[in-house]
């Protein structure tokens, strides 16, 4: 245990702090937390902290997946996740996770396992994240009040890229931007994406676990901001089929321990070094056992269907945006790989985590890149990786039976992960929606 003597130690209370919001991220990356007074959170701070060993098993609704004896379980603040707390004076936010049994169930922890195999292999991974969302002209109770049927959108003169709603939303969106930077997160931009009320977040790059931590609480914060205002923010993959898909894109650079790049390489054909081949064969290689690491929801797989822009396959190209990765190798300094498959309903800390993971494993066993798509890659397949699975069943059940999930994240993670996944599967297939009964009622 850390103590106070120690020169890193944290006195929330000496630097003026009156409250702490601490807490964990559960399996779809909400974060789940207490509001301590100062002192006492510089004590757990010091001496540990405990929180319910149920949060692995917890679901979107309050809803168990599973049942047992249910215990408080023992956990660590991590000092170097404070920052401030955006929606209250003189208070901070820590991130806390397990440090018994739960940790192995741990998103944040799969991710920092990645981390730390980066770095036993001389490597150190950058993120950053982009998320395209939709603003709804709704307040959550009004939301509620209509049943989620029927929702006015908000910015209805919003188009892509377009230059008149920034005129028109401009106050709102500098106390959004000011908000964000009060809460650590500066955003590198933002801009109008596809549509009515869809705005896009390009978060800058940081250490990958601080960047996944970003990604994951920019989210929280978005949504609390517009809940405020009596708007919603959306990060639902695909809203309603009137909607576009919303993607949500981790994106990964990679230095030596001194900090020298390492992907991109101007003197071979495909612009990446050998290092930057074996890590994008991995990714790609990786997709499809792994896919849902990435794409966790019924909801996720809507957005793949044709008519999004979405990529739909494990392709790759050099600034080719209908590929699922998307390289950039120039200049080297700057290079890095986008991960364009996951949705904006993504968890962080997985995505992350998957991407790294697989990254690595290329990198590992040296892995062939597969040919570089220079045309439309949205649909193309290539031989050696075969397609991807269709629905969150099958990814799960593919990422349950797979070898290499259990050799990256092991087997209580890939177990329970699986469980999880096929438990929202069912949850959601025992729903009949409205459209169901129009299309099948008088038919069949």
């Amino acid at each position: 245990m850390m103590s106070p003597a120690s020169p890193e130690f944290v006195d929330f209370s000496a630097n003026g702090v009156r409250f702490v919001h601490a807490g964990l991220f559960d399996l779809d990356g909400v974060f789940r937390e207490k509001r301590l007074p100062a002192d006492l959170a510089t004590r757990y701070l010091a001496e540990g902290w405990s929180f319910i060993d149920a949060l692995p098993y917890w679901g979107p609704a309050d809803d168990l997946r599973g049942d047992r004896a249910w215990r408080s379980e023992t956990c660590a603040l991590d000092q170097h996740s404070v920052r401030p707390y955006p929606f209250e004076a003189d208070a901070s936010l820590v991130i806390a996770d397990y440090t018994g049994p739960s940790r192995t169930l741990s998103p944040r922890a799969i991710l920092a396992t990645q981390i730390e195999r980066a770095a036993d292999m001389g490597l150190i991974a950058v993120g950053a994240s982009e998320f395209e969302f939709i603003v709804l002209a709704e307040s959550a109770a009004s939301v509620v009040r209509k049943r989620h049927e029927g929702l006015e959108t908000y910015g209805q003169e919003n188009r892509c890229w377009s230059g008149y709603f920034p005129a028109t939303a401009a106050e709102l969106l500098a106390e959004y931007d000011a908000m964000l930077a009060a809460g650590g997160i500066p955003l590198h931009h933002w801009c109008s994406e596809l549509g009515p009320g869809c705005l896009e977040a390009a978060l800058p790059p940081r250490p990958l676990l601080r960047a996944a931590d970003d990604a994951a609480l920019f989210k929280l914060f978005t949504k609390a901001f517009f809940t405020q205002r009596e708007l919603t923010a959306s990060f639902m993959a695909q809203l309603t089929d009137a909607h576009p898909g919303l993607g949500g894109h981790p994106i990964v650079s990679l230095t030596d321990l001194a900090g020298v790049p390492l992907l991109a390489d101007p003197e071979r054909a495909t612009g990446l070094s050998p290092t930057g081949e074996a890590f994008v064969a991995g990714l790609l290689h990786g997709m499809p056992d792994l896919m849902a690491m990435f794409a966790g929801t019924v909801n996720a797989y809507r957005r793949y269907a044709p008519g999004n822009w979405a990529p739909r396959t494990a392709t790759w190209g050099r600034d080719n945006y209908t590929c699922g990765v998307r390289v950039v190798t120039t200049p080297a300094a700057e290079a890095r790989i986008e991960f364009r498959l996951p949705g904006a309903d993504m968890n962080p800390h997985l995505a992350f985590a998957m991407f790294l993971g697989a990254g690595l494993h290329g990198v590992e066993t040296g892995l062939a890149l597969p040919p570089e798509t220079h045309d439309i890659g949205r649909t193309l397949v290539h031989e050696a990786i075969g397609p991807l699975p269709r629905t969150l069943l099958e990814a799960a059940e593919r990422f349950a039976a797979s070898s290499l999930s259990r050799r990256l994240f092991g087997d209580a993670f890939v177990d329970h992960y699986a469980a999880s996944r096929i438990a929202e599967d069912e949850a959601m297939r025992r729903h009949v929606a409205a459209f169901e009964r129009e299309r099948y009622l008088f038919h069949v």
